[in-house]
């Protein structure tokens, strides 16, 4: 009997390699023609859009109403390339959302905390750039900070959060992408409703990356691999690279190390076609719901943004 036990057994894990072998064969496959229908650009045509920001307070960054970065300490210069957020050429919003400082007594932003002097203020500036790998900074040409600049104003008198809102004119990339433009519009559906398929669809998520269902999951963010190659001027070898890469480091940081999701809200952007959950609160505020905690490798927020494509009854990743 334990004879034909052990020959059940084998079998049982025979079909399981096989099942498993073919799984990653059909994927790669997949991803193999992905990856040969990437569009090849000549360099003078790699076109950047970035938003470059100087500030000494807390803020959130908007293009076209989706959250593309944020800080919620005191003190940051930073560039955040734009490209991934833009579908196509056209005119687009640029909305800046600045918040008191960390030792705010009184949990309201002064109009010195944005503009101090005519010497000392916050800078917003939106960058049009060629990109040259050749080039050390990775860019050809010089930056025209003076007209670039996006005039930020002072608030006329102390206020809980001060915002300012921009039309920028994006006139020169090479590519026009679908994105989340034919997307569902979230926001009319009952909020219970939308909560419960959302918090579902992280969990099926959620359950693949912990079990190391991997293979599965990269085929579920395909097209958002794809498209932001596609914005971001991937060749085709560094499309497989990056392939590789992010199924090692979700092997490496997520099998088994996913956390319950318990603590989120639902978030909408994109006028109501992206919605995403992330954690409320605390230390990992803005943090995706979806997160793993790693003796080794520490916690990690797997930020994703989804849609669901009208007449459709499946979510999508779209959008890291």
């Amino acid at each position: 009997m334990v004879k034909y036990l052990f020959l059940f057994l084998g079998i049982v894990l025979s079909v399981q390699a096989c099942a498993q072998k073919k799984k990653n064969t059909t994927m790669i496959e997949e991803y193999k023609k992905l990856q040969d229908s990437l569009p090849s650009y000549p360099v003078e045509k790699q076109i950047t859009y970035i938003a470059h920001l100087n500030s000494k307070t807390p803020y959130e960054l908007y293009l076209d109403d989706i959250l593309v970065d944020r800080n919620i300490t005191s003190g940051f210069s930073k560039s955040v390339e734009l490209n991934p957020y833009l579908l196509g050429n056209g005119t687009h919003k640029l909305k800046i959302r600045f918040f008191p400082p960390e030792n705010s007594e009184d949990g309201r932003i002064k109009p010195k905390d944005i503009v101090y002097d005519q010497d000392v203020k916050w800078n917003l500036y939106f960058i049009k750039l060629q990109k040259d790998p050749n080039d050390p900074l990775g860019y050809a040409g010089s930056i025209d900070y003076r007209n670039s600049e996006l005039p930020i104003v002072a608030p006329p008198t102390e206020v809980p959060v001060w915002e300012q809102e921009f039309e920028v004119e994006v006139k020169d990339l090479p590519y026009q992408l679908k994105g989340w433009s034919e997307g569902e519009d979230l926001s009319k559906l009952d909020p219970k409703e939308l909560e419960k398929e959302v918090v579902a669809y992280y969990n099926q998520l959620r359950d693949l990356l912990n079990k190391g269902d991997i293979i599965d999951f990269m085929r579920l963010n395909a097209i958002n691999d794809y498209e932001t190659s596609v914005s971001i001027y991937n060749t085709k070898k560094r499309f497989e690279e990056a392939y590789q890469e992010n199924i090692d480091v979700l092997n490496q940081k997520c099998v088994g190390n996913m956390l319950p999701i318990t603590d989120y809200v639902v978030k909408l952007y994109a006028k109501g076609k992206i919605v995403a959950l992330e954690i409320p609160e605390g230390e990992y505020k803005y943090w995706s719901a979806l997160f793993s905690d790693s003796k080794k490798y520490g916690q990690s927020g797997w930020g994703i943004m989804i849609y669901r494509p009208q007449g459709s009854k499946e979510f999508k990743i779209i959008r890291n």
